[in-house]
């Protein structure tokens, strides 16, 4: 009998604070598909963020860190922020590079069958049009990537393009295509010009809008934060986690979930059924 695969599950800081509901989301989703995660013991930041910003050595070495801690029986490390999937592929690679010196930090060697992978990666390889009926019909929704997926350039893509429209549309959701998928929301940039955030976020909201977009889907809460708390006063569009939407389809969802969203989606999801 085949052992299930163990994926070495790092959580990140956002998701045990802000963003707890996408995690508890996440969590419904892996387990209805029979993802199993071990969390690795003692985690740390992955150096995204302000240390990335002020002190590379730093950045990199709180990752190698989050590297050397994982399960022994895991070589696949599962992130669900963006930026933490950037942080430890950076990290991986560097490690792999410079053998001698992770070695002397952490008494062992980077693993060469590491790889660090994104929930969306994970997911995406599912067989979604299992899933009887089609939970999300009526939906129009807009797929946000975000800009950090696909990237850094010097490692090689991992994401599928066109991964969130597929599974989207496996479960009935009408699918809209839309200039801003892939560009940067500015969440960099929240705290210090929320003005010229403020800016980019209506173009994106004022061409949901037009499209008559019910609700955008992303799998990064950053961006899902940015994107609502920088929305006009007036905006009614629901930003949603991909995690918040997956295990809606999946009958998971709780509507508690969704009182701690800036941007109200209990009126939509109950109009549409998906909430009793």
């Amino acid at each position: 009998m085949s052992t299930l695969k163990v994926y070495a599950y790092y959580p990140g800081c956002s998701l045990e604070g802000m963003a707890r509901e996408a995690e508890e989301a996440f969590f419904r989703v892996a387990a209805y598909w029979n993802i199993n995660l071990k969390e690795i013991p003692d985690w740390n930041c992955c150096g995204s963020s302000s240390a990335h910003s002020i002190c590379h050595d730093l950045a990199l070495k709180l990752a190698w860190r989050v590297l050397a801690l994982c399960p022994e029986d895991a070589t696949e490390i599962l992130t669900m922020c963006p930026s933490c999937y950037t942080r430890l592929r950076v990290g991986l690679a560097e490690a792999l590079e410079r053998k001698e010196e992770f070695l002397a930090l952490f008494g062992k060697e980077p693993n060469s069958s590491w790889r660090v992978r994104h929930f969306v990666e994970v997911l995406g390889e599912k067989d979604w049009q299992k899933v009887q009926g089609s939970p999300l019909a009526g939906l129009r929704l807009a797929p946000y990537y975000g800009c950090l997926l696909f990237g850094p350039a010097k490692l090689p893509q991992e994401i599928r393009d066109g991964v969130l429209e597929e599974m989207l549309a496996s479960l009935g959701a009408q699918v809209v295509s839309w200039r801003y998928a892939k560009q940067c929301c500015g969440t960099y940039l929240s705290i210090v010009r929320p003005d010229f955030v403020s800016e980019i976020v209506a173009k994106m909201t004022d061409e949901a809008y037009r499209l008559g977009i019910d609700a955008l889907v992303t799998p990064c809460v950053m961006c899902q934060l940015n994107l609502e708390m920088r929305a006009k006063e007036d905006s009614f569009i629901p930003i949603f986690h991909l995690s918040e939407i997956l295990a809606l389809a999946l009958k998971q969802g709780e509507s508690s979930w969704f009182k701690r969203h800036l941007i109200d989606p209990l009126p939509l999801l109950m109009r549409k059924g998906l909430l009793p």
